[in-house]
């Protein structure tokens, strides 16, 4: 127990440097914790703890940003064809025109700045540190930006198709 507070603090700072975001750091490194346990018995004593936890962490955070990654893929996969008026098999199976509208009216709401964000990074394939640059942004902030987003532009098509539906 005292070596798990020993090194929490440090865990959290060792996953963020590694490009996960403060509010993912904390389930990433309690997920790492509850690893460690459930392996406490590989773990060699007389051996670094924090760097054989660590080891863990990074294994974990590399699945949770190929996650991340998927996720935003598909996204802008469906952002990129709604943008174009596209109504190719590039759209998700489960896409439909309501959906596809909702999408069109949640972008149109948008502020410029955030509406030329999803732009860059969907319809025009731009990486992140692209952006950054063009933007005179930090890449970070550009990826946190577009998680932001994402997940309001979620938030936007689930309102309107539930309010569809009533």
């Amino acid at each position: 127990m005292e070596q798990v507070r020993h090194e929490q603090a440090g865990l959290r700072a060792f996953i963020r440097s590694l490009g996960m975001r403060a509010e993912v750091a904390d389930d990433v490194a309690q997920e790492a914790f509850i690893a460690a346990y459930r392996k406490l018995q590989t773990f060699e004593r007389g051996t670094n703890f924090g760097a054989w936890l660590r080891t863990i962490a990074r294994f974990l955070v590399s699945k949770e940003l190929r996650k991340e990654e998927r996720r935003a893929r598909l996204l802008g996969e469906h952002v990129a064809a709604v943008l174009t008026d596209s109504e190719s098999k590039e759209c998700l199976s489960h896409d439909t025109p309501e959906r596809a509208a909702a999408l069109r009216q949640c972008l149109s709401q948008l502020p410029e700045r955030s509406r030329r964000l999803v732009q860059q990074r969907y319809f025009e394939n731009m990486a992140p540190s692209v952006i950054a640059s063009l933007e005179g942004r930090t890449a970070n902030d550009v990826r946190q930006a577009l998680f932001r987003l994402r997940a309001a532009l979620h938030d936007c098509i689930t309102k309107r198709l539930e309010a569809q539906t009533l």
